[in-house]
């Protein structure tokens, strides 16, 4: 919803102030150098992630989600510990953006706020597992090869077949592949019969 927001503020001054639709990012950067950039990137967001999920942050995080009004009543300022994961995640995908721009070089609103995009990572860290900081990982490659047999067999019904891919990750794997794993670890484990 703040990627729809954002692309029509951008449209809209755009308009008001008569400028071109997209801008042009003519950079020297080479696939390589956006390769390694967004790989040490990604270790930065998975030493974060790791620091956020030990800090006093972190546990504030956890019980909003077990339960938003028990963290409430135990004194955690919830509309804070929101918006400072929000402006973590925010900034990382900002940095992710400006680096994959020079990729495309002509970039314009419709394609940097795209909803295709935000659907996707949603969708690839549902199918991983949002409960451990790797899962996200492991729904990447299942995801992408899906993608690419959607978009190649059925471009017209792409939206359509995210969405219904979306439902069924939901329904179906609720917490992901890891979350598989781990069920069927533990039911191998002595004790569990």
């Amino acid at each position: 919803g703040m990627a729809e927001l954002v692309r029509q503020i951008v449209v809209w001054g755009q308009a008001a102030l008569g400028t071109q639709a997209g801008l042009y990012v003519l950079t020297d950067f080479t696939e390589e150098l956006i390769f390694w950039l967004l790989l040490g990137l990604a270790a930065i967001v998975f030493f974060i992630g790791w620091w956020v999920g030990r800090s006093r942050l972190g546990f504030a995080l956890r019980i909003i989600g077990n339960d938003e009004m028990v963290a409430i009543h135990s004194g955690i300022n919830t509309a804070r510990a929101k918006v400072m994961l929000f402006v973590i995640s925010s900034t990382f995908a900002a940095i992710t953006g400006a680096l994959v721009a020079p990729r495309w070089s002509y970039v314009e609103p419709t394609i940097a706020f795209s909803p295709f995009i935000s659907f996707q990572v949603v969708i690839m860290a549902l199918l991983g597992g949002v409960h451990r900081l790797w899962g996200p990982l492991v729904g990447v490659i299942p995801f992408t090869l899906l993608w690419e047999v959607i978009n190649s067999n059925f471009p017209t019904q792409t939206t359509l077949l995210l969405g219904i891919s979306f439902l069924l990750i939901v329904y179906f794997i609720p917490h992901g592949f890891v979350g598989l794993i781990e069920d069927m670890a533990a039911r191998r484990k002595p004790g569990h019969g």
